[in-house]
């Protein structure tokens, strides 16, 4: 485990650039596996889960050729010879977990082992769900046989199927919405066998968030024909498609990053060459909670800043799949911190995402902790020549920001988790003028 040491205080300023969103990434790439003809995906994040990603397709007998200076990766599915995927790397991200039906769809039969990523999930240790991928599996004819952490899976080829996401997923508390671990995970498995199935598929109540969009965009560029009408997805299915080339759009957690990091340490940042429809489309729900805290998004061009403009109110925030992104819900943390009148978290998503909280205590947060919610007092921690340990990728970034604040030096653990989701964002950090 990964530890680094960070001396607080020091005034930052200057400019970032965002990459794409990682949580794009994974379908797009098993879609492209999925394929009979070679694709190309621009604007790559370049982190260890894509990097791992390309490996596993690597090893399964594909062509990848990842270019990390332009951004991005040529797939060509066709010497596709193997469909097990290896543990040993499966186990390191939970992207992993999106290979199996574009694996499926292409060769008939996959074998999936434990994937990795955040251990934020209701399992013992923090292990994530993968009852809904089987279920999907089977419902669009696939024969399924799971044990244990290891799924065994095989379909001549999908056939087409009506499927409520809703099977899936939790009504948010006081709304019609829906909301839960499985939802998202369950929605982009379903537009991935209906892209490949014989016949038209039904997709009722889908995610409905930016990573699922790029998918469906992706599917459209293989001339499959794909509707989607308010509460539905309807796809005719092409068993056998040609390849896509999408770009994809900027990484929506490593934008909300750099905004808590220009408010919380009271830094000029400005976040360049980002699309102002595809963030204000994407962060609505956090737009909407940085203006009740008296901030206000200020663009010029395509790049973006922050600015307080007004005194906060008291903010009482629901992270729900339909609104706020649990990846998110760290950063909003910090932010009731920083404000006048604090408020209070309620995690309707993944249970243990709170892990970060008690380290935040060290520090001298003074925060509430009740099942789901978390009540935060208003104030910034102080605390100096302290330990903290991350245990997830978000909250690993959430410390680091808040160590930047405290006047001294902060030791924090973990960190090694930062190379999932951001380039480089320690370096970065230090080009902003922190001492990392």
């Amino acid at each position: 485990m990964h530890k680094i040491e960070v001396t607080g205080g020091s005034p930052l300023s200057g400019q970032v650039q965002v990459s794409g969103f990682k949580h794009a990434f994974p379908p797009l790439f098993s879609l492209a596996l999925s394929s009979n003809q070679p694709s190309l995906i621009k604007n790559v994040p370049d982190i260890a889960d894509i990097r791992i990603l390309g490996k596993i397709g690597q090893l399964l007998g594909a062509d990848i050729v990842y270019e990390p200076e332009k951004r991005a990766m040529y797939i060509d599915p066709r010497s596709l010879n193997n469909s097990n995927i290896p543990g040993d790397l499966s186990a390191l991200i939970h992207g992993a977990w999106y290979l199996a039906p574009g694996l499926l769809a292409r060769t008939g039969h996959i074998v999936l082992g434990e994937t990795g990523g955040c251990k934020i999930g209701g399992g013992q240790e923090g292990e994530r769900p993968i009852e809904q991928l089987c279920s999907v599996l089977q419902r669009f004819g696939a024969t399924v046989k799971a044990e244990g952490n290891i799924i065994q899976a095989t379909a001549q080829r999908f056939s087409s199927a009506r499927i409520d996401m809703a099977d899936f997923a939790v009504p948010e508390e006081g709304t019609d919405k829906l909301t839960g671990p499985l939802y998202s995970g369950a929605t982009k498995a379903a537009l991935l066998c209906a892209a490949r199935a014989e016949g038209i598929s039904e997709i009722i109540n889908p995610y409905p968030k930016p990573d699922v969009v790029a998918l469906v965009e992706a599917i459209k560029c293989q001339q499959v024909a794909i509707q989607w009408e308010k509460n539905r997805i309807i796809i005719e299915g092409k068993p056998e498609a040609g390849g896509f080339e999408t770009t994809i759009g900027p990484d929506l957690i490593e934008v909300m990053t750099y905004l808590t990091l220009s408010t919380y340490c009271h830094a000029p940042i400005s976040i360049t060459n980002v699309s102002r429809k595809h963030i204000e489309t994407g962060l609505s729900a956090e737009i909407a909670c940085l203006e009740k805290l008296g901030y206000l998004l200020q663009w010029q061009g395509n790049n973006l800043s922050i600015a307080h403009v007004s005194p906060a109110s008291r903010l009482d925030i629901q992270v729900t799949s339909h609104g706020i992104f649990s990846d998110n819900q760290p950063f909003m943390a910090l932010l009731l911190m920083a404000s006048e009148q604090g408020g209070s978290l309620t995690e309707q998503v993944w249970v243990k995402r709170f892990q970060y909280i008690e380290e935040l205590e060290k520090m001298g947060a003074k925060i509430i902790r009740s099942g789901r919610t978390v009540e935060i007092m208003p104030g910034v921690p102080g605390k100096s020549g302290i330990t903290v340990n991350a245990t997830d990728l978000r909250g690993a970034a959430a410390l680091v920001i808040a160590a930047l604040q405290i006047s001294g030096k902060t030791q924090i653990g973990g960190v090694d988790h930062l190379e999932r989701g951001y380039p480089d964002l320690l370096g970065q950090l230090r080009l902003l003028g922190a001492k990392v």
